[in-house]
């Protein structure tokens, strides 16, 4: 792990060095919105996994070109209270992979898994929270039943949501609910009955489809709410995978039930940070207030405002 080490340690290097702040920028609250998606994490970049050094990157980068991490709580509510200047993104983790979390027999974080390589930067970064979201899988298959590790289930639950970390449905076992839709109500009451029963009453307001894939049209709305044999589930957002930016909250266009996000590998990491180098004004640039949402004049009619928020224009 010496090379994650060297990496962090030089982080404040590479910060400095930078490109043009988001600050120097007037906010915009209808800009773009990153939602990153990473699956393992592991030594070698592919299509669905991260290398270890590879993720340890996007940390660094994330916070040299002004992303500043944002929670699944506050895209619901509305309430972003990302600083003045700097741009929200979401992390999210699909699959609850061993390598994503995982521990030592003396109970130590294992080197080099996600939890791990976050929580290391963020000791060197304080001004970069510890945040994230894990779309899960109960059922799946090892090493993606609820991170691998059958009997630290609870502990590592625990773990991640006293630490801020948030917990999504991802379906029983990454079921394509296209192929499977007569089983729609059955993965998701049950998935998030599985979640209950290490985090009781926990809100899970989240579901990440597996693949992407929607159902037919006719079936989208069962995503939403449903129940099976008397467990039930309400998911006001439903992420997708189509590798796109999202559009901001309070853009009247913005549809809860079909979030976009970004594939978190190579190509796709690196393509964001050469977009945010030349072209940051297409991002969401916060104005540092969650009760006003600031935006150019000449968008002020694509706005939806959230409860008692109040609209600032220039």
């Amino acid at each position: 792990m010496h090379r994650l080490t060297a990496l962090f340690l030089s982080a404040a290097v590479a910060l400095a060095i930078g490109t043009a702040s988001a600050a120097e920028l007037p906010p915009n609250e209808l800009g773009k919105i990153p939602v990153l998606t990473y699956h393992k994490i592991a030594d070698e970049d592919t299509e669905y996994t991260r290398s270890r050094q590879g993720f340890a990157n996007d940390l660094v980068q994330l916070k040299k070109h002004g992303f500043y991490p944002m929670t699944l709580a506050e895209m619901r509510s509305g309430k972003i209270t990302t600083p003045k200047g700097k741009i929200p993104v979401l992390i999210t983790f699909d699959d609850s992979s061993e390598s994503q979390f995982k521990y030592e027999p003396d109970g130590s974080l294992t080197p080099g898994c996600g939890v791990e390589i976050m929580e290391r930067f963020q000791k060197q970064n304080t001004d970069f929270p510890l945040r994230g979201v894990f779309f899960v899988l109960p059922k799946a298959q090892y090493p993606s039943n609820f991170f691998g590790q059958t009997d630290k289930i609870g502990k590592k639950l625990q773990y991640l949501t006293g630490k801020g970390f948030e917990i999504g449905s991802h379906t029983l076992w990454h079921a394509n609910l296209k192929k499977y839709r007569n089983k729609i109500e059955e993965q998701l009451a049950l998935s998030v009955a599985e979640i209950h029963k290490y985090l009781k009453d926990y809100p899970v307001h989240a579901f990440a489809l597996p693949y992407g894939i929607f159902p037919p049209k006719e079936d989208e709305i069962r995503l939403r709410s449903g129940s099976f044999k008397g467990k039930s589930y309400r998911h006001d957002m439903i992420f997708d995978y189509s590798n796109r930016l999202s559009l901001s909250v309070y853009d009247q266009k913005f549809n809860s039930y079909r979030i976009h996000r970004l594939h978190g590998n190579e190509t796709t990491m690196q393509k964001l940070f050469r977009q945010v180098a030349k072209e940051k004004g297409i991002f969401f640039i916060s104005d540092g207030s969650a009760e006003t949402v600031t935006v150019p004049k000449s968008a002020a009619d694509r706005v939806k405002l959230k409860p008692g928020q109040k609209l600032a224009t220039y």
